[in-house]
C-alpha cells in the first residue's frame, strides 16, 4: 500500500497555492480532494475569495483538505495567518479512513507551512470568528495562577485593559466572579452581558448559580454577546484540583456593528475574568457542554504532561492544589503552574 498521495495535475495545484499565499490575495482559500476517492491521487476542487464559503465545499462522504488565509489585528498591526484544514466526512467508511490516514503525512507536507491545523468533521469549525479566536488564544500566554487562597481577587469598580478599548464593568460583575472563586461559596458560575445589547457598555451582571453548565446555557441569547466563568474540579491520581473556564459567547444574530466592536474588549474581558485555565469561544449552544469543557481541561493537562514530569503541592485544608510542571531548556528549568 502506498504511503504517499500526489496530484494528478501538480502545476494546477502550485498555481492555486501561489494564488492563496500571494500578498496580492487573488484567492483566500484552496480546497483539495481525492480523485475518484483514490487515496493516492489528489486534485484541486476549487479556490475562492470568501472563506465563509469553505464549509459549503465539505462533503460528508469525502476526505478533503483546505488552506485558508485569514487576517487579524494584534497590537495595532494587521497580520496574515494560514490555517490548514483536514476534513474527514462523517460518512466515510471506516476502512477508507484508515487508507486516507496512511497518506495524510504526505498531503500535509504539500500545505506547509501554516499557523494553525484543524482536523474536523463539523462544518461549524469553519466559522471565521472561532478560527481567529483560536489563533488569539494560542498567541496569548496560558492564563494561570496559584489558587491556594482563592477569594475575591478584584476590587469593585472599573476595569481598563492595558491594550484595547476601555469599557465599564459593573461592581456586581466583579462581586459575582469573586463568589465563583471563593472556596467557601457554592457559586460555580456567573454570567454578564452588555447592558441593553450596547457594545459601548457597561458590562452588567446577568445571573449566577451553583449548578452545572446547563444552567448558564439556558441564559445565553442568540442576539447578545456575553461573558461567563465556570468552576470545575478535575481529579488526577486521587488529587482534586479546581479549574476555571472562561466563556465568550457571541450569538449568531448580533448586529454586525456590535460584533465588530466586541474583539476590542478582549483585553478587558480577560483581565476581568482571569486568570483561567481554559477559554471557550462559542456562537452556538452546541459549542458548550460539560463534556466539551472537561475534554479541554484534560487536554490541557495532557499537553503539559508530555513536556515534563508533574509534582503536586499537597497542602492540608486546601481544596485547590497547585500542579507544577518542569522541563529544561539547556540547563535552565522552565516552570508552568496550572
Amino acid at each position: 500500500m502506498s504511503t504517499t498521495a500526489d496530484f494528478i495535475d501538480g502545476a494546477n495545484f502550485e498555481e492555486a497555492m501561489k494564488s492563496v499565499r500571494s500578498d496580492d490575495k487573488v484567492d483566500n482559500y484552496l480546497v483539495v480532494g481525492h480523485e475518484e476517492d483514490d487515496p493516492t491521487r489528489l486534485t484541486v476542487v476549487t479556490t475562492g475569495q470568501d472563506v465563509e464559503e469553505l464549509a459549503n465545499h465539505m462533503k460528508d462522504t469525502k476526505v478533503m483538505y483546505a488552506l485558508a488565509r485569514y487576517q487579524s489585528t494584534f497590537d495595532m498591526s494587521n497580520t496574515v495567518k494560514f490555517v490548514y484544514f483536514h476534513w474527514i466526512g462523517e460518512n466515510v467508511p471506516y476502512v477508507k479512513k484508515g487508507r486516507y490516514g496512511v497518506v495524510h503525512g504526505s498531503v500535509e507536507e504539500k500545505f506547509s507551512p501554516y499557523h494553525l491545523f484543524i482536523e474536523t468533521s463539523n462544518v461549524d469549525d469553519f466559522c471565521t470568528e472561532k478560527i481567529i479566536q483560536q489563533r488569539e488564544d494560542r498567541r496569548g500566554a496560558l492564563h494561570s495562577r496559584n489558587y491556594r487562597n482563592r477569594g475575591p481577587i478584584q476590587k469593585a469598580g472599573f476595569e481598563v485593559a492595558k491594550t484595547g478599548a476601555k469599557i465599564e464593568i459593573s461592581p456586581e460583575v466583579l462581586s459575582d466572579i469573586g463568589e465563583v472563586r471563593a472556596d467557601d461559596n457554592d457559586t460555580r458560575w456567573c454570567l454578564s452581558q452588555y447592558e441593553n445589547g450596547n457594545a459601548k457598555g457597561p458590562i452588567v451582571s446577568v445571573s449566577k448559580g451553583s449548578g452545572d453548565i446547563s444552567e448558564m446555557k439556558d441564559l445565553l441569547q442568540s442576539n447578545s454577546a456575553m461573558y461567563g466563568i465556570y468552576r470545575v474540579t478535575d481529579t488526577v491520581d486521587d488529587i482534586t484540583t479546581v479549574k476555571f473556564v472562561f466563556i465568550t459567547w457571541v450569538g449568531n444574530e448580533i448586529k454586525p456593528m456590535t460584533k465588530a466592536k466586541i474583539p476590542t474588549h478582549k483585553g478587558v474581558a480577560e483581565q476581568t475574568y482571569g486568570p483561567y485555565h481554559v477559554a471557550i469561544f462559542a456562537t452556538e449552544l452546541s459549542d458548550i457542554s460539560e463534556n466539551i469543557i472537561m475534554d479541554k481541561v484534560s487536554q490541557l493537562l495532557c499537553r503539559l504532561l508530555t513536556l515534563s514530569s508533574v509534582k503536586y503541592d499537597i497542602i492540608p485544608g486546601v481544596t485547590c492544589l497547585t500542579s507544577e510542571f518542569y522541563s529544561f531548556r539547556g540547563s535552565q528549568p522552565l516552570l508552568w503552574k496550572i
